[in-house]
């Protein structure tokens, strides 16, 4: 927050009529200094978010560990069975026949990607948010 801003200062709310004006204000209040904006518009702005300063988020990585970890997870699930708990001679294939295994880790793997993208992204935008000071605007239904 700059320094001439009151120590108060909750939030500011405007309304813009046009596209453009949203952009410009939305490059001017980065180029202030302010860096936690946001904008409420009831369609997509070409160049908003690189004009608010927004960043790649990390919902990529999240993903990514937890589609490893289910795949690992089901690896050691399927290897554990077959070769600890109940190492059954099928066909004479060997107790540790990863090939057999693929299937079910990708399966996993996905399933697992797919919740951690779900929860990473409802975490991360600090959902579910049933209230906000900012739904008490009157034309805020508008946007």
């Amino acid at each position: 927050m700059p320094t001439d801003a009151p120590a108060n200062l909750y939030g500011l709310l405007a309304e813009f009529t046009t596209p453009e004006a949203v952009l410009a204000a939305a490059r001017a209040v980065h180029a202030a200094g302010y860096t936690r904006a946001e904008t409420y518009t009831p369609f997509p702005i070409e160049g908003l978010p690189q004009a608010l300063g927004f960043r790649r988020t990390r919902v990529a990585r999240v993903v990514l560990i937890g589609g490893i970890c289910g795949a690992c997870g089901a690896f050691f699930m399927m290897w554990f069975a077959d070769v600890i708990h109940l190492p059954w001679n099928v066909g004479g294939r060997p107790p540790n026949s990863w090939p057999a295994f693929i299937p079910i880790t990708f399966e996993l793997g996905v399933l697992f990607a797919a919740f951690s993208a779900a929860i990473g992204m409802l975490a991360m935008n600090g959902l579910p948010q049933p209230y906000h000071s900012v739904f008490n605007a009157p034309n805020f239904s508008l946007a």
